[in-house]
């Protein structure tokens, strides 16, 4: 509770300072209160309130962080709300649904997961591929298995071996790794021959492991897709 009042404290300060200071130029340059904001000002996103999953009788909905259930339990499984869209399960099928609840996907696809970067991707007949946030398939399913877009690549399976795609669905990085992981400041860690290793955004290794895994992979910080 101290914690949580002395940040609220500092914001309110910060803020008030801000709009002092703002003030004070305003006067300086001839501004009358009220005029033109401040580009800091301007600039500053407002974030979305969060929602919160919740499961009741085997349905899924959503609370705001009032505990008021702003979207009711209705849905077989859901994946939380990401970039304003939540992946839901409706009959067997996944679609999304925005804040109100309203489907503006529809629950077509075998498989969901969530937003990143703008794309999700989909699973129809056996193979993934990815739509944008109209629902409109960008890259044709095609693959054996799909992640999240990171850094503008996204890793995927061709028969048993994962490489990378970019936005348009070109391979970029060849399928060769055993597992993989996404992107993070240029740089992804995957397996490769049984070894660690990590690689550049043009599938250059820059650095990797000396020894192979001692355990099975998934005990070594390996691939782990989410269904």
């Amino acid at each position: 509770m101290t914690h949580r009042f002395i940040g609220t404290a500092l914001v309110l300060a910060l803020g008030l300072t801000l709009v002092t200071t703002t003030a004070a130029q305003n006067k300086k340059g001839g501004k009358k209160a009220g005029g033109t904001e401040s580009a800091a000002v301007r600039a500053t996103p407002v974030e979305e309130a969060p929602l919160y999953w919740i499961r009741e009788e085997g349905k899924y909905g959503y609370i705001d962080n009032t505990g008021k259930v702003v979207i009711p339990v209705q849905y077989e499984n859901t994946f939380g709300f990401r970039e304003g869209l939540a992946g839901v399960r409706i009959n067997g099928k996944h679609g999304y649904i925005d804040r109100t609840g309203k489907l503006v996907i529809p629950a077509i696809f075998d498989g969901t997961y969530a937003f990143k970067e703008g794309l999700a991707w989909v699973k129809q007949d056996g193979k993934y591929g990815y739509i944008d946030k109209t629902g409109q398939i960008v890259i044709a399913p095609q693959f054996d298995n799909a992640e999240d877009f990171s850094e503008g690549l996204a890793a995927v399976k061709v028969g048993n071996l994962y490489g990378y795609i970019d936005r348009t669905g070109k391979l970029v990085i060849p399928a060769q790794f055993s597992h993989v992981h996404r992107f993070i400041g240029g740089v992804a860690q995957v397996v490769t021959n049984g070894r660690t290793a990590y690689i550049d955004r043009t599938g250059r290794i820059i650095w990797l492991q000396k020894d192979g895994f001692k355990g099975k992979p998934e005990e070594s910080g390996g691939h782990q897709h989410k269904l």
